[in-house]
């Protein structure tokens, strides 16, 4: 298999940015990777065939990924695990439950998947370098988005329920009505959190989500807040480039 042996011998660099860390005082900084954007399924197979790293052509190795993930994730569906080379996935169920004879709830005890390096995605690993760009330009920016629900940070979003946002200078103020929070969609359609915010502070917010339909999701914030003491004229808008899914 060509592209397994070619990651075996290859070396790999991922460029980041160096952040604040809001968590700790003393000037210490946290590495975020450079990112550019996030690929498809249909652009990682438009790279394998142009860079020779598989012999399928386009349109069959994009069919073959569709029908494998559509076919492992009933599988998954259906309580069973499922491994290939570089990671193994798991159901797990979430929660407590208050005796032997309870029955499980589904928002109590909520469905969730985990993932586990395998053996030869611990080699790929050993293999890349880091390469800190310097400091990430001051500003406003977030940092991670935890769903608390269901305890995953960067990865999913439960509809209607509560959400956790670190970052640098994202409180929500300023009397422009545009100000909030706002999950868009694929398609680039805005939904404002439109809930009282649990809690509103310079590196942290906690929202509730409104109801949410299937798909995938990225976290905006609007806010005229400035860090000093009087506001911006204008909103600024801070986009996380992580995609979320409900």
């Amino acid at each position: 298999m060509a592209g397994l042996e070619e990651l075996r011998n290859v070396l790999h660099v991922i460029r980041a940015w160096l952040y604040p860390n809001y968590l700790e005082h003393g000037g210490k900084f946290i590495a975020r990777a450079k990112t550019e954007k996030t690929l498809s399924v249909e652009q990682v197979c438009a790279e394998a065939v142009t860079r020779g790293g598989s012999d399928l052509n386009y349109d069959t190795m994009v069919d073959a990924v569709n029908a494998y993930f559509d076919e492992a994730f009933y599988q998954l569906a259906d309580g069973f695990s499922v491994e290939n080379d570089y990671f193994s996935i798991h159901p797990k169920i979430g929660g407590t439950f208050d005796h032997a004879g309870a029955k499980a709830d589904k928002e109590k005890n909520p469905v969730n998947f985990a993932f586990r390096k395998r053996q030869e995605l611990r080699d790929v690993i050993s293999r890349i370098t880091v390469e800190i760009e310097g400091a990430a330009e001051s500003g406003a920016y977030i940092a991670e988005v935890l769903d608390v629900a269901s305890g995953a940070t960067d990865e999913r979003l439960t509809s209607g329920g509560v959400v956790t946002i670190l970052g640098s200078r994202i409180k929500i103020d300023g009397v422009d009505p545009s100000c909030g929070l706002y999950l868009v969609q694929a398609d680039g359609t805005s939904i404002k959190a439109a809930g009282n915010l649990v809690d509103n502070q310079r590196n942290r917010i906690s929202a509730q989500l409104p109801v949410l339909s299937p798909g995938p999701y990225w976290v905006r914030i609007i806010t005229q807040f400035s860090g000093g003491g009087s506001p911006l004229k204008d909103p600024r808008q801070i986009d996380y480039g992580v995609e979320l899914t409900v």
